[in-house]
């Protein structure tokens, strides 16, 4: 019994190790900043890195523009990705998709002197990945879409089958 319970007790703490709980701490570090591409072919970039957005025009390319986000949309961001358990999100595997097309994320991130680098889709679903499918609804409904920065871009042409 004791060996089960051992057992037991390291896998909880191995599995915490990698939450990011115990990665983000609980305050926006100041170094806090992000590269998040995302959509069908993951074209779509945030960079606070750079303070810019790309947007995917599908048939046309890319258009990039400047964008910077207000202190008060980065601690919010910073709290979603804390929230979702961002370095938990299931990353890619090789296989057959549960469905077809689905949205590919990829998010450079660095946190408190760290760097992180992730590699998701959508293919198929989980309550994780629900998850941060609200999270994306919010940042791209609630931040990038609200930009004058955003609305001067071109619209995109042709689509994704």
């Amino acid at each position: 019994m004791r060996k089960l319970l051992f057992v037991f007790t390291t896998l909880i703490l191995l599995s915490a190790c990698n939450s990011t709980a115990n990665v983000f701490p609980k305050e926006k570090p100041d170094d806090f900043a992000f590269s998040l591409k995302y959509g069908i072919t993951a074209a779509n970039e945030l960079n606070t890195y750079d303070n810019t957005f790309t947007k995917d025009l599908i048939q046309d390319g890319t258009a990039t523009t400047d964008m910077e986000l207000s202190n008060e949309e980065m601690e919010a961001i910073y709290e979603k990705f804390r929230s979702v358990d961002v370095l938990s999100l299931p990353e890619e595997e090789s296989g057959s998709p549960c469905m077809d097309p689905y949205n590919r994320y990829e998010l450079t991130m660095t946190v408190d002197g760290e760097q992180y680098n992730l590699e998701w889709d959508t293919s198929c679903t989980s309550r994780a990945l629900n998850k941060w499918e609200d999270t994306m609804e919010y940042i791209i409904l609630d931040i990038i879409f609200t930009k004058e920065e955003y609305r001067a871009l071109p619209e995109a042409t042709g689509g994704y089958d």
